[in-house]
């Protein structure tokens, strides 16, 4: 019996010392983390004024769904006249001069 009784008292002490350092299972099971509020932020886009103003009958073409409308000449008015894309001569304002295609204005 000599040599039994240390050694069981040794294994009974790292069996104690090997538990106490052991981890739990799920340290945090009774902890419940807050939840945030969410809010929801409306974003208004910023629109800066143009300095710069796009016309003529690319633009329109761009612009509209259907764009062969606009050489339709049975076209409904929704489509337009035609008469804001088309450029006067300043001598005589009755005679149209010429079609603009692409203009900028500012």
């Amino acid at each position: 019996m000599n040599g039994l009784f240390p050694r069981i008292l040794l294994a009974s002490l790292l069996m104690a010392a090997a538990t106490s350092y052991a981890q739990q299972a799920n340290p945090d099971a009774g902890f419940v983390a807050p939840k945030r509020k969410k809010t929801k932020v409306d974003t208004a886009p910023i629109e800066k004024p143009s300095t710069v103003d796009v016309t003529g009958v690319v633009k329109q073409a761009v612009d509209m769904k259907k764009p062969l409308q606009l050489v339709n000449p049975f076209a409904p008015d929704k489509y337009g006249d035609g008469n804001q894309d088309v450029s006067w001569d300043p001598d005589n304002t009755d005679k149209p001069k010429g079609i603009i295609l692409f203009g900028l204005q500012w």
